[in-house]
């Protein structure tokens, strides 16, 4: 339960893309790094958009490599941002949005390491891939679930039983669309995350505040469980309140 006596004041920015892997983005990581830490985020996390949806590695560069070599090629966003943090002093976390028929998942605490000891994560049932990488440590969270797009199929699929979070405030979406997500979070009991979904370097309103930095993208998750945060953004909702 959050603290009311604590100041939450550390910025972080939970979705982003790079244009090195992600298909849809406009800046590369470096870029988004600058921008962020201009924006007063003390930390990012870089969500690529993963081989099964918007990715930038597609065509020739994916068919002719061996795994390994395209995972190579997915983290180059994160890397690129993680170089420049390290250099600005802003942390960098690497996650990735997993895409299964228009349902989108952010994926936490899932390193590169596993993603290069588990190529079925591209073939397997989705409940397997979730419960997984929820086995080995990571943390799922149900991007926009009420997007309306033409890449979404309506109603897009839920997976309440298999997720940690939903993010209930994305600066990207509708109002109502936002609103639907803060409802089936609650209805569900599950964490309500925020973020930008920014896919361009220039500062954000979006994202979490945190009573102090967090030391790890464990330690944050840490305090999401612990629903010590605030979510920014609320005038995505319209009114309504978190």
């Amino acid at each position: 339960m959050k603290d009311a006596q604590k100041q939450y004041d550390y910025k972080v920015e939970t979705h982003l893309h790079t244009s090195q892997a992600s298909a849809c983005g406009i800046s590369t990581g470096a870029d988004m790094a600058r921008a962020n830490k201009f924006g007063g985020c003390c930390a990012i996390v870089v969500t690529d958009h993963f081989f099964n949806g918007n990715t930038a590695i597609r065509g020739d560069e994916y068919s002719k490599y061996s795994w390994e070599d395209k995972i190579s090629l997915f983290v180059r966003g994160y890397e690129d941002a993680k170089k420049e943090g390290y250099k600005i002093g802003l942390d960098v976390y690497f996650g990735f949005e997993y895409n299964y028929k228009g349902a989108e998942f952010l994926i936490y605490n899932f390193p590169e390491e596993n993603l290069l000891a588990y190529p079925e994560i591209m073939t397997d049932p989705i409940e397997t891939v979730l419960t997984k990488i929820r086995q080995e440590g990571g943390f799922v969270i149900h991007a926009h679930p009420f997007r309306v797009a033409s890449y979404i199929p309506t109603p897009v699929k839920l997976f309440p039983e298999h997720t940690d979070a939903v993010e209930v405030i994305n600066t990207q979406n509708s109002n109502e669309a936002n609103r639907l997500a803060l409802e089936y979070a609650k209805k569900h009991g599950l964490i309500q995350f925020g973020g930008s979904d920014t896919h361009s370097a220039y500062p954000q309103d979006g994202g979490m505040l945190f009573w102090r930095k967090p030391e790890s993208i464990c330690d944050m998750m840490d305090m999401a469980k612990n629903g010590e945060y605030e979510i920014l953004g609320e005038q995505y909702l319209g009114g309504d309140e978190i």
